[in-house]
């Protein structure tokens, strides 16, 4: 698979989204952002989207002429609209106004509807944690694929659900997971690849357990199933109320059944650490916790303990120095949507020389 340097994917992301119409700065956020998680290793929510994007738009689902509007808002809360503008841009303001709050008030909540798909939550409870903050937020995906424990037809989509906790030198504890039994990113990516999928995961159009997309797909059409039993779908359930309910979106499937599954209604909540405790008391706390659970010894087959985060501040590491790497079937549907977008300047791969740094690479691009 080939490797690219991290600011050229942001370049070329920056310039098909602007070929789209989408607004220089607001390009800059989106591409930067899809680019983090192919960085961190989360290609499900990469730049692999772009291509998705411009068929919304295309079809009307992202409406480039959307404003976010505040339509509701407290002292600590605030309603956005985000007249279905796209969902990075919508949710980056959310979380800046859900932080303004909590630095004046101790906590700030905010929910957004009618977004496009706001792609990691990861990235919006980080924002908190770099401003030394805690952050929450969960999202109503807008879509059907989802069963509730116990049944074999959907109701809702994978709903994911974040936390973002400061820690020092940038060290954040960050938990994002999709509360349905695999992200659908996850699910695609592995198909895509021909890797196995484990038990557990899918049913199904008749509702038996089977571990073939084929199988899942249909007709007739299958469903996945939330995480950890009773307890995730009871999870699962909380993320519809607060993300959809809440935010006035309504629930998830009625925009699926109106053919806009790419909806999405977020609750996000930033909290002032200073307000329970002195700040770095709390930090210090956080650090000796992390030390403390990565100090444990392994079980057998793991050669770590890790705490949140870990594994994809790795990968960026990792990443940043050999080069990020695209499947190969993204990277062409990348380059079909910039030839459809007249854009011309395609960034070349990485090419590595061994220097005692494995994959070490030579240049960036040409």
């Amino acid at each position: 698979m080939p490797r690219f340097a991290h600011p050229d994917l942001v370049a070329f992301g920056e310039r098909i989204l602007g070929a789209a119409g989408v607004p220089a700065e607001d390009a800059t956020l989106v591409a930067g952002l899809l680019v983090k998680s192919d960085l961190q290793g989360y290609t499900g929510h990469g730049l692999s989207h772009v291509h998705s994007y411009i068929e919304r738009m295309n079809s009307g689902l992202i409406r480039l002429d959307g404003k976010p509007e505040v339509v509701r808002e407290g002292k600590t809360t605030a309603v956005i609209d985000g007249h279905f503008y796209i969902g990075q841009v919508v949710a980056h303001g959310a979380m800046k106004l859900a932080m303004e709050k909590a630095a004046e008030h101790g906590v700030g909540i905010v929910c957004l509807r009618h977004s496009g798909h706001v792609g990691r939550l990861a990235d919006y409870v980080e924002m908190a944690a770099e401003r030394e903050m805690i952050g929450f937020a969960t999202v109503s995906v807008g879509g059907g694929n989802i069963a509730a424990y116990g049944g074999m037809q959907p109701i809702a989509g994978t709903n994911p659900m974040a936390f973002g906790i400061p820690d020092k030198d940038g060290r954040h504890i960050i938990l994002d997971f999709a509360t349905s039994s695999m992200s659908m990113g996850e699910l695609n990516n592995r198909v895509a690849t021909k890797e196995p999928l484990p038990e557990g995961i899918l049913l199904d159009g008749h509702g038996n357990p089977t571990t073939e997309f084929s199988a899942f797909r249909g007709p007739p059409r299958g469903v996945m199933l939330p995480f950890g039993g009773h307890k995730g779908s009871g999870i699962h359930v909380m993320a519809e109320i607060l993300g959809g309910l809440l935010s006035g979106n309504g629930r998830g499937m009625t925009w699926l059944d109106k053919g806009a599954s790419a909806v999405n209604a977020v609750f996000l909540q930033a909290i002032s650490v200073e307000e329970f405790q002195p700040l770095e008391e709390f930090v210090g706390q956080v650090e000796e916790l992390a030390a403390f659970i990565r100090s444990r010894k392994p079980a057998p087959g793991f050669d770590e303990v890790r705490v949140p985060g870990d594994g994809s501040r790795k990968t960026a590491e990792r990443q940043r120095r050999e080069g990020i790497e695209m499947r190969e079937d993204v990277w062409r549907h990348l380059l079909e949507t910039a030839e459809r977008m007249h854009v011309t300047d395609i960034p070349k791969p990485l090419e590595a020389r061994l220097d005692g740094r494995i994959g070490q690479p030579d240049r960036t691009s040409a």
